[in-house]
């Protein structure tokens, strides 16, 4: 698929949304941890983990702290409710995949 594919944008979101969730399994792993360790550990580009820090803090998932990110602790809290939202997304994909099959397969 081509740069003009109705899905460019959503896969880019893909992308970012991998790369928060390795930041979130780094952090689950060690915390805290600064951008320079980060990427690192992760090989993700400095600025690609600055851009998804600032994301992470404002979502409340992380906060920052003297010696680095850190989770939150509503975060934890919540694994339900996101794993539930991350069910949902995956959900609302599939059915947008099993709807364009159905107009592309139709005669």
């Amino acid at each position: 698929m081509n740069d003009s594919s109705i899905f460019k944008e959503v896969k880019e979101n893909i992308e970012t949304l991998e790369r928060h969730l390795t930041i979130i399994k780094t952090l689950l792993m060690e915390q805290p941890m600064g951008i320079i360790k980060m990427s690192q550990q992760t090989g993700i580009p400095e600025h690609k983990i600055r851009y998804s820090l600032r994301i992470l803090e404002h979502g409340g998932i992380i906060e920052a702290s003297r010696e680095g990110a850190i989770l939150t602790s509503d975060f934890i809290a919540n694994r339900d409710k996101i794993l539930a939202d991350a069910r949902a997304n995956a959900q609302s994909m599939e059915n947008i995949y099993k709807e364009l099959k159905n107009i592309l397969e139709s005669p």
